[in-house]
C-alpha cells in the first residue's frame, strides 16, 4: 500500500496544516444537537486533504458512537471507511468522469430521497465538481435547495470560480491552505521513523521543497527516494533521484554573478550538470533563492529551519547583490524560465541569462531616457492656415515706422491684397422634380419638425484673380514677430482682415401633399424613393412592379400585374412599414392594400372545319371538269364510283 494512503488521517487530531479546518468540524460536531450543515464545499490546491477531511466527516457522523468529534475507527461503518471498502450510507462521485446530469440523477437524485441503510445520514462525496455540466448542476441545485433531513453532501473542487454561485451559496465554504514545508517536513519524519528509516533534516527539507506545499505529493516523494537509497535517506540521494541542486553550486554560482565572474558562474553550471541537476531545476532553484535575498533587502524575515551556514550567506549575498540587480536578475531568470517551455536548448538560455547577468545588463525597471531639449515650437497659425487658403509668397521688407517693444512676442494680425476668400455654399443634388422635391422635403418636415437645419459656411482657395473692392491701407503699429529661422525674410505689413462664417438657416422647401389620384400616379416615382430611403432597397424593389389603382378616404389600392412581385411585397407587409412611409406624402393617412392583376383572359380562335362535300364528283367543280376531260379522252361512261 502506498504511504500516503497507509498514513491518511483518521481522526481531525491527525490533520496537518488544516488545523481551521478540523477545528471548526469538531466544535460543529460536539455541539448539542450538532450543528452540521446539509451541504459543504472544500477548495484548495491538490493532495492537503480534502477528500481526506470529508471522509473523516463522514466517520464522525455515521459512527457507532457518533455524532462525534472523534471516530472510534473500531465500528463496521469506520472500518470500511478507513479500508476504502463500499459502505451503502456514503457514496463517493467522481465528476471528471461523471460530469452528465444522468449521471447525478442516477447517483443522487433517484436515491436521496431513501432513508440511511444502517446510519443517521447519507453522505455524498462529490470529488471535482467543477467538472459537472450546467444541466447537471442544474439538477442537483434543486436537491441542495430543500434537501432530505437524512442527506449530507461534501463537495471537493481545485477551481472554486468554475462552482456556479448558486451553487456555492448553499454550501459552507471551507478553504484549504498549501502545507508548509516545515510541517511536511516534520510529517515526513514521523512517517520514515514508523517505517524504520532514518530521514536526514536536509534530506526532508528537499522533498518538502519539492512538493510544493502537497503533502501527498511529499509522501510519494518520500517512497521513491527510499527504493533508490535504502533506509537511510540523505540530501545527496534526494537530489539525486528529484534531480536538485546542491546549495554549495547555488552559493558559488551567485557569489560569481555578484562579482561579475562570468567564467566562474558558466563553470558553476558545468558542476550542477554534472551532479546531474536539470538546467530547468537549475533556473527555478536560482530563481527561488534569488526571491529569497530580495525579501531579505527589504527586511522580510529569513525562514527559521535555516542552519547558520545558510543564514551567513544569504546575508552576504543580499548585500553583495542589493535589491536594484536582485530585481533586474529575476527578471532575467523569470524571462528564461519561460523561453525554456518553448525551446529545447534550455543550456543556452540559462547560460545565456547569466552572462547578461554578469556584465550587468540587467532588465530592471524601465527608466525613461533624458529629456532631450525639444526644438521652439512654431508660431501660431494665422487665420489663413484656420480657414485653409495659402498664405502669399513673401516679398523684399519694405522699411516699418519704429516698433514699440512688448513684454512677450504677440502675433499681430496682417492684411493682405489678396482676394476675399470666395464662400461655396454646400451642394444640394436636385431632385428629378420640382414637385418631387417638394414632396421629400415636405415629409422631412412633418417628422422632424423641431430640428434645425444649420449649414456651415464652406471655404476654398481660389486659384484665378476674383475683382474685389480696394482696400485701403492703413498704417498698423505692430510688433517685432519673434522668427526662430533668422534668414527667413520678414513678412509685408498688411492691415487684418477677419472673416466671420455666419451660419446660414437653410430655407424649408414648401411643398404638397398627396390628396387625389391624379397626384398619386405623378408623384409615384418620388414615393418608392422614399420607400428605398426610409426602409431598404429591397423594400423598393417589391414595389418596383406596382401601380396605383385605386385613391379613396379609407386606401389606396396597389396593383401588381407580376404574381412574383405580389407575393414578396404581400409577405413583407407585415414586416416593413410601407403603410407608415407612405402616408407621410399624403395628406391624411391610409390604409395600404396590395392586388394582383387579373390574368389576361387569351382570345381563343375556333376555326371551324367546314363540313365534307360528298364525294360523288359530280357536286365538287374541280372533280366534274376532270371527269369530263377523262371522259373525252377515253370516251369512256361513268359506270359507279368508288370510296
Amino acid at each position: 500500500m502506498s504511504l500516503y494512503r497507509k498514513y491518511r488521517p483518521q481522526t481531525f487530531e491527525d490533520v496537518v496544516g488544516q488545523e481551521h479546518v478540523a477545528r471548526t468540524l469538531r466544535n460543529a460536531l460536539t455541539a448539542e444537537p450538532p450543528r452540521v450543515a446539509h451541504a459543504y464545499l472544500f477548495t484548495g490546491p491538490r493532495g492537503i486533504g480534502k477528500t481526506t477531511n470529508a471522509r473523516l466527516l463522514a466517520k464522525c457522523l455515521n459512527c457507532s458512537q457518533g455524532p462525534t468529534p472523534t471516530p472510534c475507527n473500531q465500528c463496521d461503518f469506520c472500518v470500511r471507511v478507513a479500508k476504502n471498502q463500499p459502505v451503502m450510507d456514503l457514496t463517493e462521485i467522481d465528476a471528471a468522469s461523471n460530469t452528465g446530469v444522468d449521471n447525478i440523477r442516477e447517483a443522487i437524485i433517484d436515491k436521496v430521497g431513501m432513508a440511511p441503510a444502517e446510519g443517521r445520514y447519507r453522505i455524498y462525496i462529490i470529488d471535482e465538481v467543477h467538472m459537472l455540466s450546467n444541466n447537471a448542476f442544474n439538477a442537483l441545485l434543486k436537491t441542495l435547495e430543500e434537501p432530505p433531513a437524512h442527506a449530507i453532501f461534501v463537495l471537493a473542487t481545485t477551481d472554486s470560480h468554475k462552482v456556479p454561485a448558486t451553487i456555492t451559496s448553499r454550501c459552507q465554504r471551507f478553504d484549504f491552505r498549501r502545507v508548509t514545508p516545515p510541517d511536511i517536513a516534520k510529517r515526513l519524519q514521523y512517517v520514515a521513523s514508523s517505517e524504520g528509516m532514518v530521514l536526514h533534516a536536509d534530506a526532508a527539507k528537499l522533498i518538502a521543497r519539492h512538493a510544493d506545499g502537497a503533502l501527498r505529493d511529499a509522501l510519494t516523494l518520500l517512497e521513491q527516494v527510499s527504493a533508490f537509497s535504502g533506509d537511510e535517506i540523505g540530501g545527496p540521494d534526494v537530489r539525486l533521484v528529484l534531480g536538485g541542486v546542491p546549495q554549495e553550486l547555488l552559493f558559488g554560482m551567485m557569489d560569481s554573478v555578484s562579482a561579475g565572474d562570468t567564467r566562474g558562474a558558466l563553470q558553476f553550471v558545468e558542476n550542477a550538470v554534472d551532479e546531474g541537476a536539470s538546467f530547468g531545476q537549475l533556473a527555478r532553484d536560482l530563481t527561488s533563492y534569488a526571491r529569497d535575498l530580495l525579501l531579505q533587502t527589504v527586511g522580510f524575515p529569513l525562514p527559521a529551519d535555516l542552519s547558520n551556514e545558510e543564514h551567513a550567506a544569504r546575508e552576504h549575498h543580499a548585500a553583495a547583490m542589493g535589491r536594484a540587480k536582485l530585481e533586474g536578475f529575476l527578471t532575467l531568470l523569470r524571462e528564461s524560465e519561460k523561453e525554456m517551455r518553448q525551446s529545447t536548448d534550455h543550456r543556452l538560455l540559462l547560460e545565456l541569462c547569466l552572462v547578461r547577468a554578469c556584465e550587468g545588463h540587467f532588465t530592471v525597471a524601465s527608466t525613461q531616457p533624458a529629456a532631450q531639449p525639444q526644438a521652439p515650437s512654431a508660431p501660431r497659425a494665422s487665420w489663413r492656415d484656420k480657414m485653409g487658403i495659402a498664405t502669399p509668397a513673401a516679398t523684399n521688407p519694405a522699411p516699418t515706422p519704429p516698433t514699440i517693444s512688448a513684454p512677450t512676442p504677440v502675433e499681430t494680425p496682417v492684411a493682405v491684397p489678396t482676394p476675399p476668400p470666395t464662400r461655396v455654399e454646400a451642394v444640394h443634388i436636385p431632385a428629378p422634380t420640382e414637385e418631387e422635391a417638394a414632396l421629400e422635403a415636405e415629409a422631412v418636415s412633418m417628422e422632424e419638425p423641431e430640428e434645425t437645419h444649420v449649414e456651415e459656411t464652406v471655404y476654398a482657395e481660389v486659384e484665378t484673380p476674383v475683382a474685389v473692392q480696394p482696400v485701403e491701407e492703413v498704417p498698423a503699429e505692430v510688433v517685432p514677430v519673434e522668427s526662430y529661422a533668422p534668414t527667413e525674410p520678414e513678412r509685408q505689413d498688411e492691415p487684418e482682415v477677419e472673416v466671420i462664417p455666419v451660419p446660414v438657416q437653410k430655407p424649408k422647401k414648401q411643398g404638397r401633399r398627396i390628396s387625389n389620384f391624379d397626384e398619386l400616379i405623378e408623384l409615384w416615382p418620388a414615393v418608392l424613393r422614399r420607400v428605398r430611403n426610409k426602409i431598404s432597397i429591397p423594400a423598393a424593389s417589391y414595389l418596383v412592379d406596382a401601380t396605383p389603382l385605386e385613391f379613396t378616404n379609407e386606401q389606396v389600392v396597389l396593383q401588381f400585374s407580376k404574381e412574383f412581385h405580389h407575393a414578396k411585397a404581400t409577405d413583407a407587409l407585415g414586416r416593413m412599414p410601407f403603410e407608415d412611409v407612405i402616408n407621410t406624402t399624403l395628406d391624411k393617412p391610409r390604409r395600404l392594400k396590395f392586388v394582383l392583376a387579373a390574368p389576361e383572359k387569351k382570345v381563343e380562335v375556333v376555326i371551324e372545319e367546314e363540313p365534307e362535300e360528298e364525294e360523288d364528283g359530280l357536286d365538287s367543280e374541280n372533280n366534274s371538269d376532270l371527269v369530263g376531260y377523262a371522259q373525252s379522252v377515253f370516251g369512256a361512261d361513268i359506270v359507279g364510283r368508288s370510296g
